[in-house]
C-alpha cells in the first residue's frame, strides 16, 4: 500500500486542486490563513494515512511490525512460544512458513530447515538410525555402510570429527571439530542405547539428530560479484619463515563460504555448511580448478603475489591454480615461478620459488574465516554498532567537514591518501582551513581496504572536535552521496602495524572503529574527553598518560565490541565503560590459571560492565556490571556504590553488593570452562558445555554470563527443543547437537 504523505513540504498543495481559485486568491490577500489551516490539516492526515498503511501491512506476515508476530501465530495455531532471542533472529519466517512445515511433518528436511529458523543458525539433521551396524539382506545390500572402516577412504575418515593426522603442528584443534562431530559421519555404527536427548548416545533405532552450526563464516577479500579484482585483498604476516593469513600471525583455521540454499527438499551438505576448510576438499576443488570445471575465482582460498621493494610496478598477480599446493597432500608442480603451499588447518602459507624456499614475497590473500560472535575487528556489517557510538555524543559534532578516504591503491587528491599517516595530515589540514571554528566538527578518515598500514602514528584532535577512524568504503570522489559525507563500515578489516598514540584538547574526541591494532593505543598528554574503541581488535594496552599540556582529567572510555589485551589508566581518569567487549590479560599464556596479570587497572575510575568477559585482575573505584564475567580478582575501593547483577567474579573478590551472582560466596569451587582461550580460535572465549551452569545459564533471563551473553544462546536450543517437539515422527527421539 502506497501511503502519501501530507504533512511534508509542499503536501498541502494536495488541497488547491479541490477549492476555487479565487478562495485561493482571497487567502494570499489575507496572509496566507487557509495555506496555513490545511498544511495543519495535512500533517495530521498524514499521520492518520500513515497509521491505515500499518494497519494494513499489520494483516501481512511479510509486513507486519515484530511484535505483531505473536498475534499472527496464534491465528495459525501456533502455540509455543516466542521468545527475543537476541539481535539478527526474527520469527517471521517461522510464522511465514508454519503451515507449510506441517504438511511435511515428520520428515528430516523440516527438522532441519524449522531448527535453522528458530535459532538463526544453519543445521543439519541426522537420521542415525540409518547409520546402525547391522547384518544385510542378500536382496538389499548396502556397500556405502560398511561395518568395519576402511583406512583406504580417507575422505570418508576426515568426517569422523577429528583428524587423524597426529602431527604436533598439524592436528586438528578439537574445539573446531567437537560441536559438529558427527554431522557428516558416513561410517554405521554398533547401536548406543544411551537417549540422545541427553547428549549421551546417538546410533540407535529412535535416535534422530539435528546439529546446530552456530558459527557465522566471513569473507576477508573482494567480492567477485560485485567489486574488481584488485579491491579489498588482505596482506598476510610474515611469521617464522612463512606466512600466517591473519595480519596478527594468529593461528586462523580457514573454513568454507557456506553459501545460501533456496531448496529445502534435501538435506544440507558440507559446501552449504559454515565448518571448517577440510585439506582434502580444498585438494578436490584445486583439482577440478585444474581442469576447468570450476571457475578460479569460485575457490575458497586465493592468492596473489608481488615482490616487495619500490622497483615493483606493476599490479600484483594472482597465482593460477596448479600454483597453489594443499600442504601436506601434494607436492610442488614441476613449473617454474613462484608457488604457493597452503594449510587450511593452522592458516599457514609458504611461498616456493623455482622449487625452493621464496625469498620475502608480498602476499595477498583472499579467504574465509569463523566466529561465533561479531567481537573485533572483522568484515561483518558494522553500521549500527558504529552509529550507536556515534550517538552518544548527541549533537555536539554534527558539522562534519570532510570525509578522508584512505587506500593504498588510490590516486592522491585533497579528500583522498594512500596511507593513514597522509589521511590524518589531510584531516589537519581540513581543521586548519576552518581557523577557529572548529568546536562541533568532526572529520571522518575511512580506511577502505584491507592493507596491512605503517604504524607508530599521531593523530591530534583540535578543542572540540571530533575525529573518526574507521574501516569504511566511501563512494568515489563526484558521486552524489560522497557529497553527503556517506561511507559504509562493512566488509573491511585494516591493520595498523604498530601502535597508535592519540591527543585532543579540550571537549574532544576520538572514535576508532573497525581496526587490528598491532600494538598499544596511547592517550597523550592533553584534555580528551572521550576515546570510544568499537569493533576493534588490540593486541596491545588502552594507556593514558598526563603530562604538562594536561591530564585528561575529563576523559571517559568506552570498549564496545572489541577485544583488548589490557586497559591502564591513571587516577585522574573517571570513567569506563566496557560493553559486550573481551579484556584478556591472559591471551599471551591461555592455559595459565593464576589470576593475575592485570586486565584492568583504573584506581580512580568507575567502570561500567555489560555482557563482557574478563581475564585478568581488575582494580577501579567503583564498578557496576551486569551479565559479565570476570576471570580474575577484583577489587573497588568503594564498595558501598555499584551493583553486580547476573555475574561471575573469582573468589576472593571485593566488590559491592550483588544480585543472583555466583560464586554465592568464596566456598563455592565454581570456575568457568571455556572451549578455547586461543585469540586466533573460532571459539575463543565460548563456554564450553562442561562449564557449571550457574555460568552457562545465570545471566539475566537464563542466558550465558560473558561476552556471548547477547547471543541468548540457551534460549535459542530451548526454543528449538520446544518447536521441534511437534514435527518429531512417532516413536523417535531428538537430540540438539553442537549449540
Amino acid at each position: 500500500m502506497t501511503v502519501t504523505t501530507m504533512g511534508a513540504p509542499g503536501g498541502a498543495d494536495r488541497f488547491r486542486a479541490l477549492l476555487p481559485a479565487h478562495l485561493w486568491a482571497l487567502d494570499d490577500q489575507s496572509e496566507g490563513t487557509l495555506q496555513a489551516l490545511l498544511s495543519a490539516v495535512a500533517e495530521e492526515l498524514a499521520v492518520l494515512e500513515g497509521d491505515l498503511g500499518d494497519l494494513y501491512d499489520g494483516w501481512f506476515v511479510e509486513t507486519c511490525e515484530e511484535w505483531l508476530l505473536p498475534y499472527v501465530a496464534d491465528l495459525i495455531g501456533l502455540a509455543e512460544p516466542l521468545p527475543d532471542l537476541g539481535d539478527g533472529v526474527s520469527w517471521r519466517t517461522v510464522v511465514a512458513n508454519t503451515l507449510s512445515h506441517r504438511r511435511r511433518k515428520g520428515t528430516a528436511t523440516v527438522l532441519e530447515q524449522l531448527a535453522g529458523e528458530v535459532t538463526g543458525w544453519q543445521a543439519r539433521a541426522v537420521e542415525y538410525f540409518r547409520l546402525l551396524a547391522v547384518s544385510t539382506h542378500v536382496r538389499h545390500p548396502r556397500p556405502d555402510r560398511p561395518a568395519v572402516a576402511s583406512l583406504r577412504h580417507a575422505e570418508r575418515l576426515d568426517h569422523l570429527g577429528r583428524g587423524h593426522d597426529r602431527r604436533a603442528d598439524r592436528s586438528v584443534p578439537p574445539d573446531l571439530t567437537d560441536p559438529a562431530r558427527g554431522a557428516f559421519d558416513p561410517l554405521a555404527r554398533s547401536a548406543d542405547v544411551r537417549s540422545v536427548g541427553r547428549g549421551r548416545g546417538r546410533h540407535n533405532l529412535p535416535s534422530v539428530g539435528v546439529v546446530l552450526f552456530p558459527l557465522r563464516t566471513r569473507l576477508v577479500g573482494p567480492d567477485s560479484a560485485e567489486q574488481p579484482l584488485g579491491d579489498r585483498w588482505s596482506a598476510v604476516r610474515a611469521v617464522d619463515g612463512g606466512y600466517r593469513v591473519d595480519p596478527l600471525g594468529r593461528t586462523t583455521p580457514l573454513f568454507s563460504s557456506g553459501r545460501s540454499r533456496t531448496d529445502t527438499d534435501r538435506l544440507a551438505r558440507e559446501e552449504d555448511l559454515p565448518v571448517p576448510l577440510r585439506p582434502r576438499r580444498l585438494l578436490a576443488l584445486l583439482t577440478a580448478a585444474r581442469r576447468g570445471e570450476v571457475a578460479p575465482d569460485l575457490l575458497p582460498v586465493r592468492v596473489r603475489v608481488a615482490r616487495p621493494g619500490p622497483a615493483t610496478v606493476e599490479q600484483p598477480t594472482e597465482l593460477e591454480p596448479q600454483r597453489l599446493r594443499v600442504c601436506g597432500l601434494e607436492d610442488l608442480a614441476p613449473v617454474e615461478g613462484t608457488q604457493v603451499s597452503v594449510d587450511t588447518v593452522t592458516g599457514q602459507l609458504t611461498a616456493y620459488q623455482d622449487g625452493q624456499p621464496a625469498p620475502p614475497l608480498d602476499l595477498f590473500v583472499r579467504y574465509h574465516y569463523a566466529a561465533l560472535a561479531d567481537v573485533g575487528a572483522g568484515t561483518h556489517d558494522r553500521g549500527r554498532i558504529h552509529t550507536q557510538v556515534l550517538a552518544a555524543d548527541g549533537h555536539r559534532y554534527g558539522n562534519v567537514l570532510g570525509v578522508i578516504t584512505v587506500r593504498a591503491d588510490a590516486e592522491p587528491s585533497g579528500t583522498v591518501a594512500t596511507s593513514l599517516a597522509d589521511g590524518l595530515v589531510l584531516a589537519h589540514g581540513l581543521w586548519e582551513a576552518a581557523g577557529s571554528a572548529t568546536a562541533g566538527t568532526t572529520v571522518v578518515v575511512a580506511v577502505g581496504d584491507n592493507a596491512s598500514h605503517p604504524g607508530n602514528l599521531t593523530a591530534t584532535v583540535p578543542a572540540g572536535a571530533r575525529l573518526v577512524l574507521v574501516a569504511a568504503a566511501c563512494p568515489a570522489p563526484g558521486h552524489p552521496a560522497a557529497a553527503a559525507h556517506f561511507y559504509r563500515p562493512d566488509g573491511l578489516r585494516p591493520h595498523l602495524a604498530g601502535p597508535l598514540a592519540v591527543e585532543g584538547g579540550t571537549d574532544s574526541g576520538i572514535v576508532l572503529d573497525g581496526f587490528l591494532l598491532d600494538g598499544d593505543l596511547t592517550v597523550l598528554p592533553g584534555q580528551l574527553s572521550r576515546l570510544a574503541v568499537a569493533q576493534s581488535t588490540l593486541a596491545g594496552r588502552i594507556t593514558v598518560t598526563s603530562g604538562d599540556e594536561g591530564d585528561n582529567g575529563r576523559l571517559r572510555v568506552e570498549v564496545v565490541r572489541s577485544v583488548v589485551h589490557a586497559v591502564e589508566l591513571p587516577e585522574r581518569v573517571p570513567v569506563l565503560t566496557v560493553t559486550e567487549s573481551v579484556i584478556d590479560a591472559r591471551a599471551a599464556a591461555p592455559n595459565d590459571d593464576r589470576p593475575g596479570p592485570s586486565a584492568v587497572t583504573a584506581p580512580g575510575a568507575a567502570l561500567s560492565i555489560d555482557g563482557s568477559t574478563v581475564r585478568g585482575t581488575v582494580a577501579v573505584r567503583t564498578i557496576d556490571g551486569a551479565d559479565s564475567l570476570i576471570d580474575g580478582i577484583a577489587v573497588a575501593e568503594q564498595r558501598q556504590t555499584g551493583c553486580l547483577r547476573h555475574c561471575y567474579a573469582r573468589p576472593g573478590s571485593r566488590l559491592p553488593r550483588r544480585f543472583h551472582c555466583v560464586p554465592a560466596d568464596d566456598r563455592a569451587p565454581l570456575e568457568p570452562v571455556y572451549v578455547s582461550m586461543d585469540p586466533g580460535s573460532p571459539y575463543y572465549l565460548a563456554l564450553a558445555p562442561a562449564c557449571p551452569a550457574e555460568i552457562t545459564h545465570g545471566g539475566a533471563g537464563g542466558t550465558e554470563m560473558g561476552v556471548h551473553h547477547h547471543l541468548h544462546r540457551p534460549l535459542r536450543v530451548r526454543a528449538v527443543r520446544e518447536h521441534l517437539a511437534a514435527y518429531v515422527p512417532a516413536g523417535l527421539e531428538i537430540g540438539i547437537i553442537g549449540s
